[in-house]
């Protein structure tokens, strides 16, 4: 059996996050990140599920109608709908690129194979997806509202849909791309002097947490870099998985990380 790698794709890195609904359109694209996971995948010999973040589709309609609260006013069942249909949207669009480019991905939308408890995924079942795999298909996932016990709806970030992914099929890697070079002591974008955070293990991830902070993103309702690292350090802890957060919007990057070839500069290890 291959090793199995979980991809995170930063939603504000395949989205223009200033205006609603619309997808990047350069120099990286979803087709550009595609055709570089493709390569490595084609060559790695490793088998792979990708997520892709919702960006300026979900996480717009999601905050429009405070989704995450759950269904507390009366446009909420509308609002949980139009949110589900964005980031189906985004999804679709995702597809439709694959198709284009000959790359045998398969959608999986985490509203059909998990339910959510007060917010965290707890029942649900991967069989569907493992046999993809086992197939030869890449299987897609992504940020979608679900249904919830407690709430009645909820969003399950892609961060969330892959852990939740990764405690029933046992992954080697989890890597997340986002658009800056792993994590540092502050934000770097608002503090140039800020320290690059080669290693986060049980020794540092309190204070990198703490110093990572939220996300300022204008439409991330998931909570920026300090839930994904959370979430990033859990799944490692609960699986054994290697972790990476890197920077996929440089050129080669994606397919260096999944080769292991990257240089630790443009990365951040993470492992419990």
């Amino acid at each position: 059996m291959r090793d199995l790698y979980l991809l995170k794709i930063g939603g504000s890195v395949i989205t223009d996050l200033s205006k609603p609904n619309t997808v990047a359109s350069g120099p990286v694209t979803i087709g550009t990140l595609l055709e570089e996971a493709y390569e490595a995948y084609s060559s790695g010999g490793f088998d792979l599920i990708i997520g892709h973040g919702s960006g300026s589709f979900g996480h717009v309609a999601a905050a429009q109608y405070k989704v995450n609260e759950g269904l507390a006013y009366p446009n909420s069942k509308l609002g949980a709908l139009i949110t589900h249909m964005t980031a189906k949207q985004l999804n679709d669009i995702f597809i439709s690129e694959g198709i284009r480019l000959e790359i045998p991905l398969y959608p999986f939308s985490p509203a059909n194979f998990s339910l959510a408890d007060n917010g965290e995924l707890g029942a649900g079942f991967c069989d569907h997806i493992a046999g993809a795999v086992e197939k030869g298909f890449i299987p897609v996932v992504y940020g979608d509202v679900i249904m919830d016990k407690s709430k009645g709806v909820s969003i399950a970030s892609t961060e969330k849909v892959l852990d939740f992914i990764a405690k029933e099929i046992k992954p080697k890697k989890v890597l997340y791309g986002s658009d800056t070079d792993g994590v540092f002591t502050a934000n770097p974008k608002e503090h140039p002097d800020a320290k690059h955070i080669d290693v986060i293990d049980s020794a540092n991830i309190g204070s990198a947490l703490e110093n990572t902070g939220v996300s300022n993103a204008r439409v991330d309702v998931t909570g920026g870099m300090k839930t994904k690292l959370a979430r990033l350090y859990e799944t490692c802890k609960r699986t054994g998985a290697e972790g990476y957060i890197f920077n996929i919007t440089r050129p080669g990057m994606l397919k260096a990380m999944l080769l292991g070839t990257a240089n630790p500069e443009f990365y951040t290890l993470v492992k419990a």
